[in-house]
């Protein structure tokens, strides 16, 4: 199981800072630097996982015949919640917690920014049934 991946590198990485950072003075940037390279590590991990599920929802897609201008927003929206709140999270576990507010608020007015189109085709389709 992939979780299972995670979790012991996860464990082996948080050990490891520990036993670094002990020491305090340049330690601790070795500590950060581990932190840093570990949560690289689940971001490519995390990255690949989701090409899989990118590929069967377009195949889904396209068996069914939806405009693929409405999957990629909805896609994109995703990808910006999740990116936005991971940015966010990174911020906040470094005491920079104004910072990560900041990229939640920059998150979602991109995704308004993302999802005009479809608002715009909502409001049109209401307009017509008027």
């Amino acid at each position: 199981m992939e979780i299972l991946k995670i979790i012991v590198f996860g464990l082996m990485a948080t050990i490891l800072i520990n036993v670094v950072s002990y020491h305090g003075g340049y330690a601790k940037a070795y500590g950060d630097l581990i932190r840093i390279l570990t949560v690289t590590m689940f971001m490519i991990f995390i990255v690949t996982q989701l090409s899989g599920v990118y590929a069967v929802i377009k195949d889904l897609a396209a068996k069914l015949h939806m405009d693929g201008t409405y999957l990629n927003i909805v896609l994109k929206v995703v990808a910006i919640a999740y990116l936005a709140e991971f940015g966010a999270q990174l911020c906040e576990d470094a005491g920079e917690k104004a910072i990560g507010g900041k990229i939640q608020w920059a998150g979602k007015v991109m995704i308004f920014v993302v999802a005009t189109p479809v608002i715009l085709a909502l409001m049109n389709l209401i307009a017509d049934l008027i």
